[in-house]
């Protein structure tokens, strides 16, 4: 038997290496991708993960199915997260929320922002605020009307105290200078029968969640949260012509937990940033009047630490708390 000298010997364990390093590359996914949503099933979120979930199996060609986690304004779900193996089989779609509730709690098992892995950026979208069917107001002039004429009797629902839908609510009656009385639910869906049969007046949703509503003639738009008017809703008023300055539009991004290998990450954001910028996706979000927004890794980390202080100042600016 030839006997191999010390360089031969490092040379073959480099090529073995190699070798298994580009198999591991090649073979994923090699099973079941989960995408976990920090949101309630019929959220913005929720619909947001199910469209991308459909595209990532196709261009990954393995099952992605999505995990819906609700719960503490996105705490729950997002612990689960980031918790959660580091190879690449468990992500998140995460939403503005993400940036919110660390503000809100004074103590969390995870730090955010350092225990997660940006992967890619998804979309950004304005919300809508609806009302029910038979409130005598057409726009945020006639609400803030109606709320100054009778203080404390109009409602206002949201998916929890402190989530971005509750924030808007908050920042809207800042700018506009009335008040309408908070009512937080766990997550979003369970507001929208509630918002239908009266119980509560008005609410933020994304456009996709209350469309088919909308277009029953069971609940109503009253403004959008953008600083513009959304082509698909050409005769509803952005809240901003109203009440100047008032524009907060809610995005979406992919992260996993800390730790995920670099070349994974790199694969997922091709995949995920070709999909985003695809024609059929552009269609399919422009409905809800959102926009493609991909990101790199490191773009998205410096964009979530910009939404974080932003999103800070906003939660002590409203006095939002947790009860």
């Amino acid at each position: 038997m030839t006997k191999l000298n010390r360089r031969q010997i490092l040379a073959a364990s480099s090529l073995l290496c190699t070798a298994r390093f580009a198999g591991a590359n090649e073979i994923y996914p090699s099973k079941s991708i989960r995408l976990t949503t920090p949101n309630s099933a019929g959220s913005g979120a929720d619909g947001m993960s199910r469209r991308l979930a459909d595209h990532m199996s196709k261009a990954l060609n393995q099952s992605v199915f999505v995990e819906n986690i609700p719960g503490a304004g996105g705490v729950l779900g997002s612990e689960k997260l980031l918790r959660a193996q580091s190879d690449g089989y468990t992500l998140g779609l995460i939403s503005s929320n993400y940036v919110v509730f660390p503000h809100l709690y004074k103590k969390l098992p995870f730090d955010a922002l350092k225990d997660m892995t940006p992967i890619a950026g998804v979309a950004t979208t304005p919300m809508v605020l609806v009302a029910r069917a038979n409130l005598p107001a057409r726009n945020v002039g006639e609400l803030k009307a109606l709320a100054l004429k009778d203080p404390g009797k109009l409602t206002l629902g949201s998916s929890g105290n402190g989530t971005i839908l509750h924030l808007m609510g908050m920042y809207m009656q800042e700018q506009g200078q009335f008040t309408l009385t908070h009512v937080p639910y766990k997550g979003a869906g369970p507001v929208v029968p509630d918002l239908v049969s009266g119980i509560v007046d008005v609410a933020f949703f994304s456009y996709a969640s209350v469309e088919g509503l909308v277009k029953e003639g069971r609940l109503k738009v009253l403004g959008v949260s953008s600083a513009k008017r959304l082509p698909n809703l050409p005769n509803v008023s952005a809240i901003a012509e109203t009440f100047p300055g008032c524009v907060l539009e809610a995005w979406y991004a992919v992260i996993g937990p800390k730790g995920m290998p670099t070349e994974i990450v790199h694969k997922l954001n091709e995949a995920i940033s070709t999909i985003v910028q695809s024609e059929t996706f552009k269609s399919q979000i422009a409905a809800e009047g959102a926009m493609p927004a991909p990101m790199k890794p490191d773009a998205l980390m410096q964009f979530m630490k910009s939404e974080f202080t932003k999103h800070g100042s906003l939660v002590s600016r409203s006095g939002a708390v947790i009860q």
